[in-house]
């Protein structure tokens, strides 16, 4: 691996795998620096679910396809990663692009060799994971931030609700009934108005054909988005510059997040059924601390709505430590 040439420049070496949610706070990050930057784009095989101090014993890349070293022909300034699996193989270029190359993580990758390796670890504050000099904890996730300049509204009937609904995820299941339950309490609350939608791509299909039923009969139903189906252009940017407030499920940090950027009220529905221990403390926190409203505070007034922006504090640190 040391037998080839490669040349100093400065710039990052983004390590990106086929995870959506590590993609977009990657994206996030990226976009917030304003730094030159470079893709390594990875696909993984099988060896992928091996605990990854086993692949670091191995290497620290024989769970990627067809990669190859020499391919990366330039020395980066900054490794930047994100998810368990990326780290073996952002902890192994670390090793062959010596001290002078920085290494930050996201999402503290467990189970791991080498922790030290990293310059910085930045993690939610709900993983179970002890702070300290090298490991920062945030209140959610970079997610993008994206403000759109409405020139004219097609929803005049106030309110404007939009309503992102998550999926499944390992033996955590979004069942028929949360979203009876969401859209019922919803539509009863509602005299007027209009309801804008969107699925992820983790959102099981059952799922998909009952949202898909429930706007059928409903007039307030005006955007249903499917992306895991729709080939159409995601209209999520204009449903948050739309929406009044938010109705979002609270199995994704990133979505909520995300959400908890704007001006504007976020209420979160999450239960033990499809939300994990640390899905549920993050969605409790930011509640207690005035980030969000549960689901069931839909449409009561909210005043002094506070927001946090998690992308500018890990972007603020990434450049304290390139400016060293």
């Amino acid at each position: 691996m040391n037998s080839y040439k490669i040349k100093k420049e400065f710039h990052i070496l983004a390590i990106l795998d086929n995870r959506i949610g590590n993609r977009n706070q990657m994206f996030a990050i990226l976009d917030e620096l304003h730094l030159p930057y470079k893709i390594l784009d990875i696909k993984y095989n099988w060896l992928a679910n091996l605990p990854n101090f086993v692949l670091q014993i191995f290497g620290g890349f024989s769970h990627i396809k067809n990669f190859d070293i020499k391919k990366i022909k330039t020395k980066p300034s900054l490794i930047l990663s994100c998810g368990r699996r990326t780290f073996p193989l952002a902890s192994k270029l670390k090793s062959l692009f010596s001290d002078t190359t920085y290494f930050i993580h996201l999402m503290y990758p467990k189970l791991s060799l080498n922790i030290r390796k990293c310059n910085l670890i930045f993690t939610p504050f709900h993983d179970n994971v002890k702070s300290s000099d090298r490991v920062i904890k945030t209140l959610g996730s970079p997610a993008p931030f994206d403000i759109i300049r409405i020139k004219k509204n097609p929803y005049k009937t106030k309110p404007i609700i939009s309503i992102l609904i998550g999926g499944n995820h390992g033996r955590y299941k979004l069942k028929s009934h949360t979203i009876n339950y969401m859209f019922t309490e919803t539509l009863n609350k509602m005299k007027q108005g209009s309801i804008l939608i969107s699925t992820s791509r983790r959102t099981p299909d059952n799922i998909i054909k009952l949202i898909d039923k429930w706007g059928k009969k409903n007039k307030f139903f005006k955007i249903i988005f499917h992306p895991k189906i729709n080939k159409v252009k995601n209209p999520i940017k204009e449903m948050i510059a739309y929406a009044d407030e938010f109705v979002v499920t609270g199995d994704s940090v990133s979505m909520v997040s995300q959400l908890c950027q704007y001006e504007k009220p976020v209420r979160i529905i999450f239960n033990k059924k499809f939300c994990s221990t640390k899905h549920i403390k993050f969605c409790k926190k930011l509640i207690d601390e005035g980030y969000a409203y549960p689901f069931e505070s839909l449409l009561k007034k909210c005043d002094n709505i506070k927001t946090f922006n998690t992308t500018k504090k890990i972007s603020k640190e990434i450049l304290s430590i390139i400016k060293q």
